[in-house]
């Protein structure tokens, strides 16, 4: 699934079509209607059909048009963005396109994306997945206070931390690698109940996890948490993190063997080692 760092690069390499008319949007067929309603109504306006501004809230993309109108997108498991010149040749088959923006100068293609809506302002004001999403850790101004507030309410108190640190009601953007590597680096076993950490604990996590995404933003490819200087001699998945997808590999710092347990409702993947985070 794409976590929070993914949709901050799509954000970015969306932004040099943001002004741009648009030449055409390519939308799945229940929103056909609505996007020929948006492009008559630019031309008897007179004022073309333009990106205005993209928001990122965790694992959701808001595309916000010149009208008003936001185009939704969430990539789940398999969504991914190709932008480039206008006229780019696609790297993915015509039938995986879900979504299509052309100006005179780019093109920008959805791919997989089970998720894209064209929303009005009063809908995007009630949707209530969105309405209902946590502080965004990517955000500038991230409000822990507020992330800890949801998630110390009652209702979670007996929830795994591994499993909690994945709801996007309390914190948005984490997703399973930067789960299990933060609790990693911030020594806190994601067996734990939420009610038995501590606020230092869960600033521990936040401290741990944040400076890993934020540098996943700007890079490009595999996700790399392991510093340079254990990577070295290291192939495939043993030289990209500490924990991650390495269940039966020994653990960099005691040499215990790691392991994968699957939690909550949707039985996620974590990996850990039941050493060091005792």
């Amino acid at each position: 699934m794409a976590e929070g760092h993914s949709v901050v690069r799509w954000a970015r390499w969306l932004a040099p079509l943001v002004g741009e008319p648009l030449l055409s949007i390519e939308a799945p067929q229940r929103w056909c209607e609505i996007v020929d309603e948006l492009f008559a109504a630019a031309r008897r306006g007179k004022t073309p059909l333009a990106l205005r501004e993209i928001h990122t809230h965790g694992k959701h993309l808001l595309l916000h048009l010149s009208d008003g109108t936001t185009i939704h997108c969430h990539g789940l498991m398999y969504g991914s963005w190709q932008v480039g010149k206008s006229g780019m040749k696609l790297r993915k088959p015509e039938s995986r396109v879900r979504l299509r923006l052309r100006t005179a100068a780019h093109d920008a293609v959805f791919y997989n994306g089970p998720v894209v809506e064209f929303l009005s302002a009063q809908e995007l004001a009630a949707h209530e997945r969105i309405r209902a999403l946590g502080p965004d850790i990517l955000h500038g101004k991230f409000d822990r206070e507020e992330v800890w507030r949801r998630l110390t309410r009652p209702k979670n108190r007996n929830r795994s931390l591994g499993d909690a640190t994945l709801d996007q009601t309390i914190l948005a953007g984490v997703g399973n690698i930067f789960k299990s590597e933060g609790l990693f680096l911030a020594r806190l076993d994601p067996r734990r109940l939420v009610g038995l950490v501590s606020r230092e604990e869960w600033e521990r996590f936040l401290d741990s996890t944040l400076p890993l995404m934020q540098a996943a933003c700007k890079s490009a490819g595999a996700i790399r948490t392991l510093p340079p200087n254990l990577r070295r001699g290291k192939r495939g998945r043993d030289a990209l993190n500490f924990v991650y997808f390495r269940s039966g590999r020994p653990c960099y710092f005691c040499g215990a063997t790691l392991l994968r347990i699957a939690q909550g409702e949707l039985q996620r993947s974590t990996y850990f080692c039941p050493n060091c985070q005792k």
